[in-house]
């Protein structure tokens, strides 16, 4: 009899950045001398335990477990909740989730990564699938390769949320009756089949949802056509480790039944017929929140730094190089966990030279070993240069810096981070840049200058909010939603968020993107609620990377498209794509308020509904709540959540939720056309 051992790895989910993208699964491994399934398999516990399941048995559970039956791999993984999935013959499953953070449950078939597609042939699945989501989740078919590492979705349909998040699409392929989008996204140091790497992930996803005969839905996906597809748009698969049908949630509930699972391989590859592809020559593959010249003082929040491996950052008050803030990295487990910055290649570029400077502190009681590592990958795989080192004192402010710290040639998808070489102490940063050697912002902008392009001088912007309900003696916060207008359904996201404000009687400020208004109706839903529409550029693109002319362009077609909604001008205000402000952008724009923020819920990172809450009470009692503008993104359930949890409280405590022209107007002062705001005054 044939078995597997499968090494279950932590599932990834994708949450979009504006960046925000629940993107992932779990995995595993396949032993490399596993033969053919048999009649009858071997299941695989979490805690090592294994039992027999012969054909035609239907088995239920309710944790974690990998296994095999009926000619099909499956498996339940979850980080916490309630979950139970029953596996039944021929490929089929049922599954429910709820109380989760990430679950998923699929079949399909694992290989032993010594064949690529085209060598085992064409491969599709017919489904028949029951789908009754409760928020973010969707249904895919998903899988690995190797050599490169890949891990890839395809997306048929979904709930609240569509994946992956990223802006722009590479191209679009037809098949199967249905029009997809193609992209391509990478996650930096995160689990996966090979332990804790970065990799690529590569999506097709439906434009829209397939039609259903109620919650059912039917139909057939050509995997192999889309593999095709992925190859015209220069995106590359290695060897096959896995494909399956693959049902996922993310801080949701649902149930599903897949009723029919039918994988055929059929050895004998053919590209005819061939999709139908187009490429978007304009499309940019993006780095998964990448930043361009940064500044992290860490007053507010973290600064768009990550944790890296097992460790925990957090933004502080306890110690402050400067200001009142910095960032706490805590709970290292190896010496190379520590606290990450994920920069955009297209700004620091393979083989110019940058000045990289974080300031350090530890307290573990002795001297350690503090260093500032970049990594990147190549040709070559992964690599890791120091960019400094320095030996820190208990105690005592330390500086890791490198002035003319040159990117090899070749380096793609460089990591920043800071970790301790010889300790796993506890550890604060504060005060990081990262700029050009000559610290000049003009070389984000990709040499794209115009010299016929007359910048004007920055003018005040007419404010014509109605402040007459607000009371100027209570206090007051600009909470403010991004990536709009997402909504198709009453129940989804940004309509809850509106209703909350709106039967608590408050304003808040909608930033929508042009090209992602999935329905007009949405936005006017807003304006007639009260609530200020706003600009978020017409594609969302780093401003620092595009001429004067496109800068402006991107406002004004946004502009034109909400004015074309509403009926009126949208406020003069514009929320920065990626918070990015550099290099043309404020002298271009000087008839536009820039917003940036004070507080990030740091939603689009996937924190939950009581993490949002847990950091705007933070905010509220330390007083930096109080003329903020708070950054949020009106697509996830959980800032849902949060806000018919939050303003509530905050109204019965005084407190009154403005919109950002609202904020300003109140406390009378004046917004200025080209100038970047985070908070009141």
């Amino acid at each position: 009899m044939g078995s597997r051992l499968f090494i279950r790895r932590a599932a990834l989910t994708a949450a979009l950045v504006c960046a925000c993208v629940m993107a992932a699964g779990c995995g595993g491994k396949a032993d490399s001398d596993s033969k053919a399934i048999s009649a009858a398999e071997t299941t695989t516990r979490s805690e090592g335990q294994t039992e027999t399941m012969t054909d035609k048995e239907e088995q239920v559970f309710t944790e974690n477990i990998t296994g095999s039956a009926d000619g099909y791999d499956y498996e339940l993984w979850k980080d916490n909740g309630d979950t139970e999935m029953t596996v039944m013959d021929g490929g089929k499953f049922k599954c429910s989730w709820d109380n989760i953070n990430n679950a998923l449950f699929r079949r399909g078939q694992k290989f032993d990564c010594t064949k690529t597609y085209k060598e085992l042939g064409n491969i599709s699945i017919k489904y028949g699938v029951d789908y009754q989501p409760d928020g973010n989740s969707y249904m895919c078919v998903y899988g690995w390769t190797r050599d490169p590492l890949v891990e890839y979705y395809i997306v048929e349909t979904w709930g609240s949320w569509r994946p992956p998040g990223a802006p722009e699409s590479l191209g679009t392929v037809t098949v199967d009756g249905g029009t997809y989008d193609i992209y391509k996204t990478t996650r930096y140091e995160q689990p996966s089949i090979d332990g804790t790497k970065t990799f690529d992930q590569y999506w097709s996803v439906r434009q829209a949802k397939p039609e259903t005969d109620g919650t059912k839905l039917e139909g057939t996906i050509s995997v192999s056509k889309h593999f095709d597809a992925w190859e015209q748009v220069g995106l590359k698969l290695g060897n096959m480790y896995e494909v399956a049908l693959n049902i996922e949630g993310y801080q949701s509930k649902g149930h599903a039944e897949i009723y029919e699972n039918e994988l055929t391989i059929d050895g004998n590859y053919s590209a005819d017929p061939a999709p139908e592809v187009t490429k978007n020559e304009g499309g940019a593959v993006q780095s998964a929140g990448g930043v361009g010249y940064f500044t992290s003082n860490f007053e507010d929040d973290e600064c768009s730094w990550q944790a890296r491996g097992s460790s925990t950052v957090i933004q502080s008050g306890d110690e402050a190089l400067e200001g009142s803030g910095s960032l706490f990295v805590s709970g290292r487990t190896e010496n190379w966990n520590g606290a990450a910055i994920n920069l955009d290649s297209e700004i620091f570029k393979a083989g110019s030279a940058y000045a990289f400077k974080v300031n350090a502190l530890q307290k573990s009681g002795s001297d350690v070993t503090m260093k500032l590592t970049l990594q990147y990958r190549d040709g070559g795989g992964e690599h890791y240069d120091e960019v400094a080192q320095k030996t820190a004192p208990s105690g005592e402010w330390i500086t890791l810096e490198n002035s003319a710290f040159r990117i090899p040639e070749g380096a793609e998808g460089p990591i920043l981070y800071v970790e301790s070489p010889d300790s796993l102490t506890d550890f604060y940063i504060d005060c990081a840049e990262g700029k050009g050697d000559d610290g000049e912002a003009e070389e984000s902008s990709s040499g794209k200058k115009e010299a016929e392009y007359v910048f004007a001088e920055p003018v005040a912007i007419t404010n014509t909010a109605d402040v007459s309900w607000i009371d100027k003696d209570k206090p007051m916060v600009a909470i403010a939603f991004d990536d709009g207008a997402s909504a198709v359904k009453k129940d989804d996201p940004a309509y809850r968020i509106i209703d909350t404000m709106a039967e608590n009687g408050f304003h808040a400020t909608f930033f929508y993107v042009g090209s992602w208004i999935k329905t007009e109706e949405q936005v006017r839903y807003a304006h007639d609620k009260g609530m200020e529409i706003a600009n978020h550029t017409m594609t969302h693109p780093y401003l620092s990377k595009l001429t004067p002319a496109e800068i402006r362009d991107e406002y004004e077609k946004c502009r034109e498209k909400l004015k074309g909604i509403i009926g009126e001008e949208p406020a003069a205000v514009c929320r920065l794509p990626y918070l990015d402000g550099g290099g043309d952008t404020a002298k271009t724009l000087n008839d536009v308020a820039l917003v940036s923020c004070s507080v990030d819920t740091g939603d689009w990172n996937k924190a939950t509904a009581d993490q949002i809450v847990e950091k705007l009470e933070k905010a509220m009692d330390n007083g930096s709540l109080d003329g903020a503008i708070v950054l949020c993104h009106e697509n996830y359930a959980s800032t849902a959540e949060a806000m018919e949890s939050f303003v509530p409280k905050l109204k019965a405590a005084g407190w009154q939720v403005v919109t950002v022209s609202e904020l300003f107007a109140a406390n009378e002062k004046t917004l200025m056309g080209g100038k970047v705001y985070g908070k009141l005054g």
